[in-house]
């Protein structure tokens, strides 16, 4: 922990500061700092700037504010707060020195550069970079939630502002106040406005304009009140015709967005909230006020520039996913959230009591389709996703008709069932049906996760995984981790009532299996039908009294995969193994 005045020598015998003093009320625009300094920043020879070094608690973390004392006397620049604080350094994913002395001298360097670059404009295309940045701190900025399509036409789009009631003892004043704070929401129908449960909210016309400019475009002054000068800069780009049928020339409220389209290929977002106002030709006049809306993007494609690797066009593949339990409500939901727009899924049973400690569902779904309720969940928190549910049996809705496999690009049955699987299974080989099928199950107390990814015509087949005792003439399953023979279920209640006893963290990482899986069916990396076995811990299985099989004891490695001809079964009757393939 250093002193202010140790810290106040240490910058003393720096030449990037001087006229070092020490502030006694450590408070800076209702920040409260360990220590705050004042000095001035030498700029060149001749110029130097009094500026403000704020050494917050957490500095270890957060590192060191510098304001500029009279900002408001400065030329506009980037990188500097409305408040005159610099942006000096990202503190995302990078390692911090814990060393106080050092990260105060950086910061002054860095703010020396600032402000050179500042002055000599060399810096002005940052403010493109972070044009949204500056606009936030804009007088009175408003939030608006924007989901529309992009980089489309000028038109009108729908949008509603949830308004909340009058608080008991709440002034008149500090009521108007609070509702010019209300977020507005914008979509680019009613329908895309639901997603916000505006039901009851009126819905109000938004004029929505795409801006193309040949130069750049940059942010207003954040220390002055947005112009009506700068809304009528932006309004002359729209073609007068268009700005006529799209926005009423009559004097009332409105609301204008603009995708702004610079030269280097970026675009913004920004919006405005006019209070009265008359259209003339493609001006506004007599406006009585003009709030800024700083546009919270909340359209799929840039909610999934975060999360996403892979080619957005696999995003429209149809994907029928057989079983929502405790496997297939997971991979669901991470369908979803992979950014998947078209999913069917099919199951016949209900959510119980029994199944929320290992389903991503819980209370509020007990005694629904579990295939229905899930769908309700995905449309409450994922936008844009279109769900087909069947509350049926996936045997009776292929020999019924209901469903056709070959409508689909992929097959996921998460069903964990194996003789379902097989009837799958046969089914797709019978039928020469040429959609990929990616099988996933668990094993009991977590010993092993499976995903087989099988397709007809390459070698090998789900019946392949199994064969019979040549004792006993009974069918056992080859990929398992559990020696056969052994009872694994458990009852919880009599007949009807029995289950495979697994943890919900099992069928998680038999979702990351099938996910990873399916990015990969989708970028066509798979050559070869494929079974992909990860081995748990036995702990759980040997205190229930349970043995491990020999393939659990031969496995060294964590994880095994196996190709269609390292798992065929020469006497499948279903495949017929590789002859002719």
């Amino acid at each position: 922990m250093f002193s202010p005045e140790e810290l106040k020598r240490i910058l003393q015998e720096s030449d990037v500061i001087k006229n070092v003093s020490i502030i006694k009320e450590a408070k800076l625009f209702e920040n409260v700092y360990q220590t705050v300094l004042q000095g001035e920043l030498v700029i060149n020879e001749r110029e130097s700037f009094v500026v403000y070094i704020a050494v917050p608690e957490k500095w270890y973390r957060d590192l060191v504010d510098i304001y500029v004392a009279d900002y408001n006397e400065l030329v506009y620049m980037p990188h500097i707060d409305n408040k005159g604080k610099l942006c000096l350094f990202e503190t995302e994913g990078i390692l911090i020195d814990q060393n106080l002395p050092g990260i105060m001298m950086q910061s002054l360097l860095r703010a020396q550069t600032i402000l050179k670059q500042g002055f000599s404009g060399e810096n002005k295309n940052d403010f493109i970079n972070e044009f949204e940045l500056y606009w936030a701190q804009l007088k009175d900025c408003r939030i608006a939630h924007l989901a529309v399509e992009t980089d489309r036409k000028n038109r009108i789009v729908k949008g509603g502002i949830k308004k909340s009631s009058k608080r008991k003892k709440e002034k008149q004043i500090e009521y108007i106040k609070r509702c010019k704070k209300a977020p507005i929401y914008i979509g680019e129908n009613v329908e895309s406005l639901k997603r916000w449960n505006l039901e009851k909210t009126p819905v109000m016309n938004i004029a929505y304009f795409v801006i193309y400019s040949e130069k750049y475009i940059f942010p207003p002054d954040i220390r002055k009140k947005l112009s009506i000068d700068y809304l009528n800069a932006l309004l002359h780009f729209v073609p007068e015709g268009e700005l006529a049928s799209i926005m009423p020339r009559s004097r009332q409220d409105r609301i204008i967005v603009f995708e702004i389209h610079q030269p280097s290929g970026q675009t913004h977002f920004v919006g405005m909230y006019i209070k009265g106002g008359m259209l003339k030709e493609t001006s506004l006049e007599k406006v009585e006020e003009l709030q800024p809306l700083l546009m919270e993007r909340a359209d799929k494609k840039f909610l999934m520039k975060r999360v996403t690797e892979q080619d957005s066009e696999n995003y429209k593949k149809r994907i029928l996913i057989i079983g929502c339990g405790s496997i297939g409500g997971h991979v669901i939901c991470e369908l979803a959230k992979a950014g998947y727009e078209d999913l069917t899924i099919v199951d016949y049973e209900k959510l119980t009591e029994e199944n929320i400690f290992r389903h991503v569902l819980g209370m509020e779904y007990v005694n629904r389709y579990k295939c229905e309720a899930l769908n309700t969940y995905i449309q409450k928190n994922i936008p844009e996703v279109k769900i087909t549910t069947l509350a049926e049996r996936i045997e009776d809705a292929i020999t019924e008709e209901d469903i056709n496999f070959e409508d689909y690009n992929l097959i996921i049955s998460a069903a964990g069932n194996h003789n379902l699987n097989r009837w799958i299974n046969s089914w797709i080989q019978n039928n020469k049906i040429k959609v990929p099928v990616v099988y996933l199950w668990n094993e009991v107390y977590g010993i092993g996760n499976h995903a087989a990814y099988i397709k007809y015509g390459n070698c090998g087949c789900y019946e392949c995984f199994f064969d019979r005792d040549e004792e006993t003439g009974e069918l056992y399953d080859k990929t398992s981790y559990c020696m056969r023979g052994q009872i694994i279920t458990e009852s919880a209640g009599g007949c009807g009532k029995t289950y495979v006893p697994y943890g919900n963290l099992v069928s998680l990482k038999t979702m990351l299996l099938c996910l990873k899986m399916v990015k990969n069916i989708f970028e066509e990396n798979l050559d070869d039908n494929l079974l992909i076995s990860l081995k748990g811990d036995s702990d759980y299985l040997e205190k229930h009294n349970l043995e491990t099989s020999g393939r659990y004891l031969r496995q060294q490695e964590q994880i095994k995969i196996l190709t269609g001809k390292q798992f065929v079964n020469i006497n499948c009757g279903v495949c017929n193994d590789c002859n002719g393939k």
